[in-house]
């Protein structure tokens, strides 16, 4: 099955079920009750899930990885691959889930 792409106009949100927890080097654990499934994700990662309020679009997401990390010229194209393994993982609502509908 191929991998969803979250369109960069598209507004990521994340699933209010699923559980997150920090860690203190910055890391993050998830946890999807559906799946009874743990996900790691590393520091940048975790910025990506939390910025997935569905307040930001996919590209506004990686222009801030692209901002926060200069040196890392692969940010973009790592940031939207994340966000289409996240989707993909079904940890993200759909559009049609989010409030007021689709995108």
């Amino acid at each position: 099955m191929p991998t969803p792409s979250v369109p960069p106009e598209s507004h990521p949100r994340r699933r209010p079920d699923v559980e997150t927890h920090v860690l203190p080097d910055g890391t993050c654990l998830l946890f999807d009750p559906r799946g009874e499934e743990g996900h790691t994700l590393n520091a940048a990662g975790a910025l990506v899930w939390d910025y997935c309020d569905g307040e930001r679009t996919a590209a506004e997401i990686a222009q801030e990885l692209v901002s926060l990390l200069p040196d890392h010229p692969q940010a973009r194209e790592e940031t939207a691959a994340l966000l289409a393994d996240m989707a993909g993982r079904g940890l993200l609502l759909s559009p049609d889930d989010a409030p007021g509908g689709a995108d």
